[in-house]
């Protein structure tokens, strides 16, 4: 009797971990979200996928990094290209063939793989190396890393190792990169350190080299959720929950040691009809200390494309400036900015934006005033409009004064 009671105990207990298998495993709906994106065809560099500003970690020069993909033969293929703002000049940097998913640009500062910027292509990887000469000359060093199965990366974080998440699939995986620190002690078989981790991840958000964090986000049934552990996979929360709930969007701060999202917000009074969105900041993440900045909240309407509003930041040691984008009802949007210890502040309005921004530290001269240099320190913000059906490329200041348009530079007039 003892002998029944004890298999039916186990059958019991089988049935449930199938069960709970079966419920924990169950394929979640994707949320409708869509990402601040581009739709800009140029003559001059095919269709463009991603502007961004060229961080003074990579270069302190006034440029910024286009991603566009042009036919070649019967395959798509990418181009990045190195635009000076100031004089127009381009430089093609690099091509390779076109990633499915992935089209994102990673401006990546570390110790061990210096300053690179991180490609996707359909294998793996591509590394793109820039420095000057003495004579002022701009030199591109390059490397391939192939990848196994890397053509089903959806997302990715590069910080020396490379962190990436496939579609369909709940793992999360880490592919060791890093050059030893003393090579010479190394065997002729080192260790195979890569590593995968079933965390499920929806998008990896960022990899902290300083506090060695990892964030990602994770589809739960309330929507994403953005989860934290260390690079050894240790969650950063009890019981692993999550850091933050029900996330719209995230990504790493510029210095890489932290990151910056938009969440729905916790007001019990506002309706599915009516909801906000909270701007929050996190600028370290460790197990014991998580200050999450909340620094506006907005109305959860979109850009005229029917994504999510944009952010962008820039740091320099305890300062930040945050600025994103904010969309009312008929999608008529503006450009707020969030300074260190300031309230938010618009300083754009009554413009078409739409889509991605991104802002850095640059020195672009006054161009009403003499062709020196300007202050190193001054903040500049790239953005979109929607101009009579023609898309334009636009550099304003902190201020929201108009400093730049691109749009003839990237158009090829």
């Amino acid at each position: 009797m003892k002998k029944y009671l004890m298999f039916l105990l186990t059958l019991v207990v089988l049935l449930a971990t199938v069960i709970t298998q079966i419920s924990a495993n169950k394929a979640l709906p994707k949320p409708s979200f869509r990402e601040p994106f581009l739709e800009l065809t140029s003559p001059k560099f095919g269709q463009i996928k991603a502007i961004v500003w060229l961080d003074n970690f990579i270069l302190a020069e006034n440029a910024v990094l286009v991603l566009a993909t042009n036919l070649k033969g019967n395959l798509n293929y990418s181009y990045l290209t190195y635009l000076d703002v100031v004089t127009g000049e381009s430089t093609l940097l690099a091509e390779f063939p076109t990633h499915q998913y992935l089209d994102k640009v990673i401006l990546s500062n570390t110790p061990f793989s210096g300053n690179s910027i991180i490609t996707a292509y359909i294998e793996g990887i591509f590394k793109t190396t820039l420095t000057r000469d003495a004579d002022r000359n701009l030199h591109t060093q390059q490397e391939f890393i192939p990848i196994n199965g890397f053509d089903e990366a959806n997302s990715l974080d590069f910080k020396g190792n490379l962190y990436y998440s496939k579609a369909n699939d709940n793992l999360l995986y880490v592919k060791n990169l890093e050059q030893p620190a003393f090579p010479f002690f190394e065997t002729n078989n080192p260790p195979n350190r890569d590593m995968t981790f079933l965390r499920k991840p929806y998008q990896i958000i960022n990899a902290n080299n300083l506090d060695h964090t990892l964030t990602y986000t994770s589809l739960t049934r309330d929507g994403i959720d953005l989860y934290s552990m260390n690079f050894a996979g240790l969650p950063l929360t009890p019981n692993n929950k999550p850091l933050i709930n029900q996330v719209v969007q995230a990504q790493a701060i510029e210095d890489g040691y932290g990151f910056i999202g938009m969440k729905f917000s916790d007001d019990p009074s506002k309706s599915s009809d009516n909801q906000t969105l909270d701007i929050f900041m996190v600028r370290r993440n460790r197990s014991d200390y998580h200050d999450i900045l909340k620094l506006n909240t907005i109305p959860f309407n979109t850009d005229p494309l029917g994504a999510v509003p944009a952010l962008s930041s820039t740091t320099y040691n305890e300062d930040y400036s945050l600025v994103h984008t904010s969309y009312d009802e008929g999608h008529r949007g503006k450009l707020i900015i969030c300074n260190y210890e300031q309230e938010p502040k618009v300083i754009l309005e009554a413009e078409n934006l739409f889509g991605p921004v991104s802002i850095a530290r640059k020195s672009i001269p006054d161009p009403t005033g003499p062709l020196v240099n300007g202050d190193p320190r001054s903040k500049y913000i790239l953005y979109f409009t929607l101009e009579e059906d023609m898309v334009r490329v636009k550099i304003c200041d902190d201020q929201g004064k108009l400093v730049k348009d691109l749009t003839n530079m990237l158009m090829g007039i």
